[in-house]
């Protein structure tokens, strides 16, 4: 219910169409502008085939009772500052993204997307400059893949020795321009813990489970490297020994593994699905939506630990 009342108070806002869109200069609703056209993102196969958004605006609607049950909403999407300055961002000099991910993370058009992206990164930038905060993700990464390894009876130790080596990597403030060369011809288009880390390996990681071919595909890869000591060296090491858990789990027969592997997914997806969601996280200060970030990474955190520790771990 929460993302279809977002995406309803969204649509009256940014859907050129709707009777409570306005372009800077009050043009007649009869003349939208080009301006509400690129902000709102939505074409016209875009509002006919979506059964949550106002069709019947399309054909010009005349009396605001009509959103009167969505008043309440209003202020609330108002108060979202920085969601705003980002769809001014968007609309004045663009704003670049490897991947669209719009309909995984429940946004109503790319242009949504996009703006909650930037806001994201501004956000995430702001917890790693926390070093305790940045301590405390690092330290839950190697924790929950330890884990991970272990339930699927896996020897974690060798994991452990290239997570540690990637660490040490990334601390090394030289290391910094080779990992950006690297992943800029991979089409990361930011350097900053969502483009990398959630967009570049988590979601693929789960879209490219590809059984036995996986492990000739990381081979080939890692002899094509420029520079065998980089960031993605040390990314495919660890690969090599969390792809076959992953693997196994997404792939293999119906079990605990594969229950578990499940779950950890469906954590990762619902986290994001919740920080892209104004109802959830408050997209008004960089502060503040840093905040709820945290807040509900700590809480999928506590949900996979739970479940690996009901399952032994």
């Amino acid at each position: 219910m929460g993302y279809q009342m977002q995406s309803h108070a969204e649509m009256l806002f940014l859907d050129q169409h709707s009777v409570l869109f306005r372009n800077e200069s009050e043009e007649s609703l009869d003349k939208p502008s080009n301006i509400g056209m690129r902000i709102s993102g939505f074409r016209d196969k875009d509002v006919a085939s979506s059964p949550e958004s106002f069709a019947s605006a399309r054909d010009g609607v005349a009396d605001l009772r009509e959103f009167e049950e969505f008043s309440e909403l209003f202020p609330h999407f108002e108060k979202q500052k920085l969601y705003h300055a980002a769809l001014k961002q968007h609309e004045e000099k663009s704003i670049p993204c490897r991947r669209l991910h719009t309909e995984l993370v429940k946004c109503g058009s790319d242009v949504e997307y996009l703006a909650k992206v930037y806001c994201l990164r501004q956000a995430y930038t702001k917890l790693f400059n926390m070093p305790t905060t940045a301590t405390f993700i690092a330290d839950m990464g190697r924790q929950i893949i330890c884990d991970l390894i272990m339930y699927a009876d896996r020897d974690p130790k060798d994991y452990l020795l290239h997570y540690e080596r990637m660490l040490k990597f990334l601390q090394e403030p030289r290391n910094h321009g080779i990992m950006e060369e690297e992943l800029t011809v991979r089409g990361v288009k930011c350097m900053n813990f969502y483009d990398i880390l959630v967009d570049f390996i988590l979601l693929d990681a789960f879209e490219e489970a590809v059984g036995t071919a996986l492990w000739s595909i990381l081979a080939g890869k890692r002899q094509m490297l420029k520079y065998d000591q980089g960031f993605l060296a040390h990314f495919y090491s660890i690969s090599e020994h969390v792809s076959p858990v992953l693997v196994w789990g997404f792939l293999g027969p119906e079990g605990s593994l594969r229950s578990t592997c499940s779950y950890f997914r469906d954590q990762v997806i619902e986290f994001l699905v919740d920080t892209f969601n104004l109802f959830k996280v408050r997209y008004t200060t960089v502060d503040e939506l840093a905040a709820d970030v945290l807040r509900e990474m700590k809480l999928r955190i506590d949900n996979i630990n739970q479940r690996l520790s009901l399952e032994g771990c």
